[in-house]
């Protein structure tokens, strides 16, 4: 629709304002209210001539508050149109028609809702797509959060775990030493009963240290073996403490000639 086009349809506008006389069913508005109604509507032809189409609706509305004239909202309905706002200009437009179906500028109306509908719709469906759009990204954010939290989690509980091996892993090697140290003072004494054993000239006697020897020498292995059991066990404990993924595999056993201790790795 042209200039031109929209000054004719202004005028027709203008002047069925002004008179107003010709729908029965509407309440007739007072003299100084049809006035004051074409004060707005050569003001907002004005704006609209000048293409400041805010300010041409805000006197267009106010000529409808004033005149309740259907031909007005075809006008608001341009002024949303030539303001880029599809939605409410294809609103005002359909209004208008049911309104006045048959219209002085009916059938502009309905080219303006035939031009305008595919519009609105590819509108709405984009505005659609994008409010999906966000909302999966939304959920997004949401599933990278949360899976965040899982992971601080873990590592927390990982890190406690961590922690528990180490303090376990110094008991067990404190434990070795005292072990060893236990076999240690067993081999001292099985050493000092063996050179009594060679002096000794009761037989008795003999028979008797030769008892407490093999004593103090199975408690000397055992010391040992146990010692470097737990001290073998306290450093696998420390070596999964700091983060290795090896697995390990122990195992002892003692001998009449002595111990066996046998450590494994597998990954």
């Amino acid at each position: 629709m042209t200039q031109r086009d929209v000054a004719s349809i202004s005028a027709a506008i203008l002047a069925a304002t002004c008179t107003l006389g010709a729908a029965p069913a509407r309440a007739q508005p007072s003299a100084a209210a049809r006035s004051e109604a074409a004060g707005h509507f050569r003001q907002a032809q004005a704006y609209f001539q000048r293409g400041d189409f805010d300010r041409a609706l805000g006197e267009y509305q106010a000529a409808y508050d004033l005149s309740a004239e259907p031909s007005l909202i075809f006008n608001i309905a341009l002024c949303h149109d030539r303001a880029h706002r599809p939605e409410p200009a294809l609103e005002a437009f359909r209004r208008y028609l049911a309104l006045v179906p048959n219209g002085a500028v009916a059938d502009e109306a309905r080219d303006d809702i035939a031009r305008l509908t595919p519009i609105v719709e590819d509108r709405a469906r984009a505005h659609a797509a994008a409010v999906e759009h966000a909302r999966e990204r939304d959920r997004d954010e949401v599933a990278r959060r949360d899976e965040a939290a899982r992971r601080d989690e873990a590592a927390r509980r990982d890190e406690a775990s961590r922690s528990r091996r180490a303090q376990v892993a110094h008991y067990v090697v404190a434990a070795s030493a005292v072990l060893v140290a236990a076999g240690a003072t067993a081999h001292a004494l099985a050493w000092r009963t063996r050179h009594r054993l060679e002096d000794d000239a009761d037989f008795t006697a003999y028979v008797q240290d030769r008892r407490t020897f093999q004593l103090e020498r199975r408690l000397a292995i055992a010391g040992y073996a146990a010692g470097a059991v737990a001290l073998t066990a306290g450093l696998l404990v420390w070596r999964t403490a700091a983060g290795r993924d090896d697995r390990a595999t122990l195992s002892a056993a003692l001998t009449p000639g002595g111990a066996t201790l046998i450590v494994g790795w597998s990954r």
